[in-house]
């Protein structure tokens, strides 16, 4: 056990910034003592498995720092299943997949670690593999109160309890138990067809309009900052580097000098889902958070919604407050709603909302965050679930999202956590 702050670095600003009570690097065994032994702490232990939340460190708290002693990644060839340790990255496993010529429906970026998965895991393809927890098939760690467990997905006649604790563990484990280890189907490595342009607002509304009737293999997102980018994946289902269909729905897609398209090998060669660098502007250090919306889809709204977000986006109180969304659907959508912790099926887009400031400006920091609140607003209408993929229990806005996150599954997830996690060692619901 180290207690040394500066040992833990995170890729989060907030979180690497701030005095934290120590670091703790543990095997499954010394973890379940040390919870057993922490019932009584006052602050709860937060998590670090990729290190791009804000609260995967905090000030006052310790953080348990999964990266060195959980990185297993073990492949059966004859399955087609891997497992993984929880401190491993999704770009470390994407990589070790396409060697194999498989894959996994990871997110925008590389660098999360399990978190990523066990929030849910919105990626690219979700419209046509589904959600990183659709995928999982086992659970390794430790419950909240200190106990051990190791569970697979449960079977037809198998216990209410088993159900339960299944479900809430698929979108919802940071509350519960600390996860050192899953095992996870893999999927086909497909090539893929990516467009980029940089739009105006109204080639925005168009191409959301155009993209909830799109097929399964393809996705839309875009971001929002001084300009607006956006981006299309198309799941190639052949080897062939055109068709009918994928000429159609490009051709469908707005069409200016920036426009581009290409074709990657997977998504372990994603281009990076980001603003042009001209708009990263030398601003010094920044802290930010960020929450992320669910809700079906937006249609003749379209137009509407995009145009109350142009007027928000004119009153940043920071040039890197930003505005951004993925595009669900498809598969995803066929899915029980009671199967896991993800509860919103329906969702067609998931927008989420980026408040930024510069590091220790509390002025700017208030006015940015009533700025996210302001934004969630105008969105609440069409989009009123929430995707827990960041914890937010320091805001006074927690309870509204875990509510929103949940819905009627939150007593059930809140009876699991009396029972697994009496004592909040990890975050409260």
């Amino acid at each position: 056990m180290v207690a040394i702050p500066h040992l833990l670095h995170v890729t989060n600003s907030i979180a690497q910034d701030a005095s934290i009570a120590g670091v703790l690097d543990l095997g499954i065994k010394d973890l379940a003592v040390f919870l057993k032994s922490s019932q009584s702490n006052q602050k709860s232990l937060l998590i670090c498995s990729g290190g791009t939340t804000s609260r995967c460190a905090a000030t006052g708290h310790w953080s348990l720092d999964l990266r060195n002693s959980h990185r297993q990644l073990d492949f059966d060839l004859f399955n087609q299943q891997v497992t993984l340790g929880a401190g491993q990255t999704m770009e470390t496993l994407l990589k070790a997949l396409a060697s194999k010529q498989r894959s996994f429906p990871t997110g925008l970026s590389g660098l999360p670690g399990a978190g990523y998965i066990l929030t849910g895991g919105i990626s690219p393809l979700s419209r046509s593999q589904g959600l990183a927890i659709d995928h999982v098939l086992g659970f390794e760690g430790v419950w909240g109160n200190g106990e051990c467990f190791a569970l697979s997905r449960p079977e037809a006649g198998c216990s209410e309890q088993d159900q339960w604790r299944w479900r809430g563990l698929c979108g919802a484990a940071p509350f519960l138990a600390v996860i050192t280890k899953l095992k996870l189907q893999t999927t086909k490595l497909h090539s893929l067809g990516i467009w980029q342009d940089s739009i105006s607002p109204k080639q925005l509304s168009e191409a959301i309009k155009t993209a909830e009737s799109w097929p399964e293999s393809a996705s839309l997102q875009w971001i929002w900052g001084d300009t607006i980018k956006a981006y299309a994946v198309i799941c190639k289902q052949d080897d062939s580097s055109s068709s009918p269909a994928l000429d159609q729905l490009i051709k469908s897609l707005p069409s200016t000098s920036t426009s581009s398209f290409g074709t990657v090998a997977g998504l372990h060669q994603l281009p990076a889902f980001s603003l042009p660098k001209d708009n990263k502007k030398a601003l010094g250090r920044f802290h930010s958070e960020v929450l992320g919306l669910l809700g079906p889809a937006w249609g003749k709204a379209s137009d509407d919604i995009i145009s109350g977000l142009e007027k928000l986006m004119a009153e940043r109180p920071d040039p890197r407050c930003c505005i951004a969304a993925q595009q669900l659907g498809g598969v995803t959508s066929q899915v029980k709603p009671t199967s896991s912790s993800f509860i919103h099926r329906d969702a067609m887009w998931k927008p989420w909302i980026t408040a930024a400031w510069p590091a220790g400006d509390k002025q700017i920091r208030e006015q940015s965050l009533k700025w996210l609140v302001q934004v969630w607003d105008h969105l609440e209408p069409h989009c009123q679930g929430v995707h827990m993929a960041q914890l937010h229990p320091h805001l006074p806005w927690h309870q509204k999202e875990i509510s929103a996150a949940f819905g009627d599954w939150l007593p059930g997830l809140r009876e699991l956590k009396t029972l697994h996690d009496p004592n909040d060692v990890l975050p409260p619901l």
